[in-house]
């Protein structure tokens, strides 16, 4: 648990389905005035000049090193010089401005497909993953605290359903279950009440709530505060 006090982390899991999901979702999500968020024509002029200015570079070279190599002017040289300081310059200013301008739109785009809240275990399920399902099945198949107990004496893993109650930063709270896989020492510290955060894409939340382990201390702190908000 960290410092808020939240639901031990899950074992990581594979978040491809929901990051499949997030992108076919981004294709057709429209930006915050409710028209597709498209780049302007001055953006995407200046996205193709990223590969425009370079080959014009390598010509201005060549043109100036065949000057050079007929006069043997040092004046050629300088000017090859400035003409290559001068494009790196503004190739790399305009690379990381492109960069930047993607992020925002992504970013925004994101908001508008993927929200965040937090959810509070109202009962937990456990059960042994497949390894440790025939020595559960040996002694019992014992279910509950003590296949958790069992498993962590084992040093093995446990499958955990969550039914939650979530509280979403915007929206409405509603009711979900996951799953997630646990270390079992970990999984003795889920119990009703437990709560943290999950993340679930805005036109499905009960089919797509995932519990969220990708956020640093401080975003989660920032779920909380939305959600408390809420």
């Amino acid at each position: 648990m960290d410092s808020l006090g939240t639901w031990p982390r899950p074992v990581p899991a594979d978040d491809r389905d929901f990051d499949v999901q997030v992108m076919r979702r981004l294709r057709t999500a429209p930006g915050e005035d409710g028209a597709p968020d498209r780049p302007s024509l001055g953006e995407r002029l200046g996205t193709s000049l990223l590969l425009v200015v370079p080959v014009l570079t390598a010509l201005a070279v060549v043109l100036l090193w065949q000057q050079w190599s007929r006069s043997g002017s040092v004046l050629y040289l300088a000017l090859v010089a400035v003409v290559l300081v001068a494009t790196a310059l503004w190739w790399t200013a305009r690379l990381k401005r492109a960069f930047s301008t993607a992020q925002g739109r992504l970013g925004a785009r994101l908001a508008n497909v993927v929200e965040h809240g937090v959810g509070v275990v109202r009962e937990v399920a456990l059960e042994p993953v497949a390894e440790d399902a025939s020595a559960a099945g040996r002694t019992g198949g014992s279910t509950g605290g003590s296949t958790a107990a069992d498993a962590a004496t084992d040093g093995g893993r446990v499958r955990a359903r969550l039914e939650l109650s979530v509280t979403p930063v915007r929206g409405d709270r509603f009711s979900t279950s996951v799953e997630a896989l646990y270390d079992a020492d970990a999984a003795l510290l889920l119990e009703t009440g437990s709560h943290g955060p999950v993340r679930f894409l805005r036109d499905d939340p009960e089919g797509t709530t995932v519990i969220d382990t990708r956020l640093s201390e401080e975003q989660v702190a920032q779920v909380y505060r939305g959600a408390a908000l809420n």
